[in-house]
């Protein structure tokens, strides 16, 4: 079993929202060792730095790395079923190296049956939003669900 550990403030899910959508509207390019800064501070330019940004994670200077890895987001996250999944949660791959890790913010399910829309920032593009097939188009048996701990429930 993981233990979860305490990690950023509280945060709701349009907060999370809208936070991932300010890397859309940025058009973020993708990199493991380049940082963005907008008006929710300095993050690694990588899936792990933009989810740290969207959980409200500390970025630079506080965590000098910018943003949790995406072990340390597994780590601040709970597993859930798959229909448990609300707007905010993630769908996250932790074990392997920098080059086989992965997470991807979900935002809702799809029309299609089987697909989810989810914000993602992966090599070679821009922060974008994307339906993808649950759980994710390669590796999927590697992929699980998971719930930022410090997310409030309610609407939204």
């Amino acid at each position: 079993m993981t233990t979860v550990r305490a990690a950023g403030r509280l945060i709701t899910r349009p907060e999370i929202v809208a936070r991932a959508c300010s890397w859309v509207r940025d058009s973020v390019p993708y990199g493991q060792t380049s940082f963005h800064r907008n008006e929710h501070g300095l993050y690694r330019a990588d899936c792990s730095g933009f989810v740290s940004m969207a959980w409200a994670l500390p970025g630079r200077p506080e965590h000098r790395h910018g943003g949790l890895d995406t072990p340390g987001l597994a780590g601040v996250s709970s597993l859930i079923a798959p229909w448990e999944l609300r707007a905010g949660d993630v769908v996250i791959r932790a074990d392997g190296t920098n080059l086989t890790r992965h997470v991807v913010i979900f935002a809702a399910w799809a029309a299609e049956p089987g697909r989810y829309w989810a914000y993602e920032q992966a090599g070679g593009h821009r922060t974008r939003l994307r339906a993808l097939t649950y759980p994710y188009e390669t590796g999927a048996e590697l992929y699980v669900p998971r719930r930022y701990q410090s997310v409030l429930e309610g609407p939204g």
